[in-house]
């Protein structure tokens, strides 16, 4: 079989890529975006560190409490250490050291961001503000 080389046409298209403009132009997109979304990604995964935290020491405050009410005890350093040692998960992502004061599990990292933002007393009939 024979073919004519000259009636088979090749469409010449132009592969030259993109021009560096062109990817100037999308890296610079691509950074201002990352510099807007870093900022909130970076607050919510505190926030949740924070949140995983809280709910970590609620839960352990309320087991070291059943404990002291089922073994009839009071509550001294001792013993609470000794149920931390017993409990042997980690409480605070962050690895704040955890302590038992005046009644609740507090962190050192943690536990004074949430007795400063769950305070939303109402001052002079105002609405608060969000």
């Amino acid at each position: 079989m024979y073919v004519n080389i000259k009636a088979v046409k090749v469409k010449n298209t132009n592969n030259a890529g993109l021009t560096l403009i062109e990817v100037l132009a999308v890296v610079a997109i691509l950074g201002i975006l990352a510099a807007i979304a870093f900022p909130s990604v970076n607050w919510l995964i505190g926030k949740s560190k924070e949140d995983v935290c809280e709910v970590n020491r609620l839960e352990l405050e309320r087991m070291y409490l059943m404990k002291l009410e089922i073994e009839n005890r009071e509550h001294s350093t001792n013993a609470f250490n000794e149920f931390l040692l017993n409990y042997g998960v980690e409480i605070c992502p962050t690895g704040g050291a955890i302590s038992y004061e005046d009644g609740t599990v507090k962190c050192s990292i943690h536990s004074d961001s949430y007795d400063e933002n769950d305070n939303l007393d109402i001052e002079d009939g105002e609405v608060p503000f969000l």
